[in-house]
C-alpha cells in the first residue's frame, strides 16, 4: 500500500451544492450538519457557486464522502453528485431534491433512498484568513485506495502547505496552497501536488478541493479530488 501524505487525511468528499450570498435571493449556501434516517452523521459544505463537498460516518470514523453541485429555487433545492464509499471502495452517482430555510435547516432525499436532515453551522460565517490556519497539524488521511494513515501537515503564514514521508528509498512529498475564497466565508480553496515513488495518488498527481477550520476545536478538515474526479483524499488534523 502506498503512503498518503499531505493535506489528505481522514474524511470525505460530499455531494450537495449551494449557491448564493447574503443578497436578496436566499440560497442553501453554508455548512450543514445532521443525520440520515438511519443515524449516519453527515457534514456538508455548500458553496456560493453551488459546488458541494461533504463527509459521512459515525462519531468514531468516516465511512464515505460526496461531491456534487446543488441549485436553489426559492426554498427548494436539487442537485446531483458522486458518492465515495470508503468501506466497500466503490463510488456511484445520484440526484437529490429537498427544501431548506436559509441559515436554518435543510432536508432532502437522495435517489438511492437516503434521507438527510440538517441544521446550519454558524462556523461558516467566520472570516477566513491564512493567519488563522497557519500551524502544524497532526491527524489522519485517507484516499479511495488506502486505509487511514497518520499524517503531519504544515501550513505557513503565506498559506503554503507541505507534508513528507521518507522510509529508505520510499518517498512522497506534498506541496500546495490554501487560499481563502473570495466569498470571505470559512472555506479555503486547496491545491496539492504529490511527488515521489510512494504516493497513494501517484507521482505528479494534483488534487483540487476545499478546507475548513474550526477555531474552537482547532481542527482542520480538508478534501480534494484528482482532475478525473475518480479518486481523492481527505485529511482531518488538529494543532
Amino acid at each position: 500500500m502506498k503512503r498518503l501524505t499531505a493535506l489528505a487525511a481522514a474524511a470525505i468528499l460530499t455531494a450537495c451544492g449551494g449557491g448564493g450570498s447574503d443578497g436578496a435571493t436566499a440560497t442553501a449556501e453554508g455548512l450543514w450538519t445532521g443525520t440520515t434516517a438511519n443515524g449516519t452523521q453527515v457534514n456538508l459544505a455548500i458553496l456560493e457557486n453551488g459546488e458541494t463537498w461533504g463527509l459521512y460516518g459515525s462519531s468514531s470514523s468516516v465511512t464515505g464522502a460526496l461531491y456534487g453541485n446543488t441549485s436553489s429555487n426559492g426554498t427548494s433545492l436539487s442537485g446531483s453528485g458522486t458518492g465515495f464509499n470508503f468501506v466497500t471502495r466503490t463510488s456511484g452517482n445520484g440526484t437529490y431534491t429537498g427544501s431548506f430555510t436559509p441559515k436554518g435547516s435543510v432536508n432532502f432525499a437522495v435517489s438511492d433512498g437516503t434521507k438527510f436532515t440538517g441544521t446550519y453551522s454558524a462556523a461558516y460565517d467566520q472570516a477566513a484568513s491564512v493567519a488563522s490556519v497557519a500551524g502544524t497539524y497532526t491527524g489522519w488521511a485517507v484516499t479511495g485506495g488506502t486505509t487511514a494513515q497518520t499524517a503531519t501537515v504544515i501550513i505557513d503564514v503565506n498559506g503554503n502547505v507541505s507534508s513528507s514521508y521518507v522510509s529508505g528509498s520510499l518517498t512522497c512529498a506534498t506541496s500546495g496552497k490554501a487560499t481563502p475564497r473570495a466569498s470571505g466565508k470559512n472555506i479555503y480553496n486547496l491545491q496539492l501536488t504529490f511527488t515521489g515513488n510512494y504516493c497513494a495518488l501517484g507521482n505528479g498527481t494534483t488534487v483540487n478541493g476545499v478546507a475548513t477550520y474550526d477555531s474552537v476545536s482547532r481542527q482542520l478538515v480538508a478534501m480534494g479530488l484528482n482532475n478525473a474526479k475518480s479518486d481523492g483524499l481527505i485529511y482531518i488534523g488538529a494543532r
